[in-house]
């Protein structure tokens, strides 16, 4: 009866964790760490590769506007002096779909 309560536990557990995990691989919104790469590569009117490839990431691989936006919110861009209408600018200066 222990055992079978213990498999249940584990697999009640596998249930509610499997679909979070499945969401994870693509993360198409990683505000902190989008935040550090734009920090890093992005002056405000100067796009180069290494600026836009997260700029538009934020965008186009499925974070959508929202995305940047939670993105121009981080410290980090705060204190690059970046804001959301840099990179909005950026983003369109990079060449996103949207």
């Amino acid at each position: 009866m222990e055992r079978s309560r213990g498999l249940l536990l584990v697999a009640g557990l596998l249930a509610a964790l499997l679909p979070a995990a499945a969401a994870q691989p693509g993360a198409p919104c990683e505000p902190a760490l989008l935040a550090t790469q734009v920090a890093l590569f992005c002056a405000p009117d100067m796009p180069t590769a290494q600026c836009c490839e997260p700029v538009v990431a934020a965008v186009d691989l499925g974070g959508g506007v929202p995305c940047l936006c939670r993105v121009a919110a981080e410290p980090q861009l705060v204190m690059a002096g970046l804001n959301a209408t840099h990179l909005l600018t950026l983003y369109s200066s990079c060449g996103g779909l949207r």
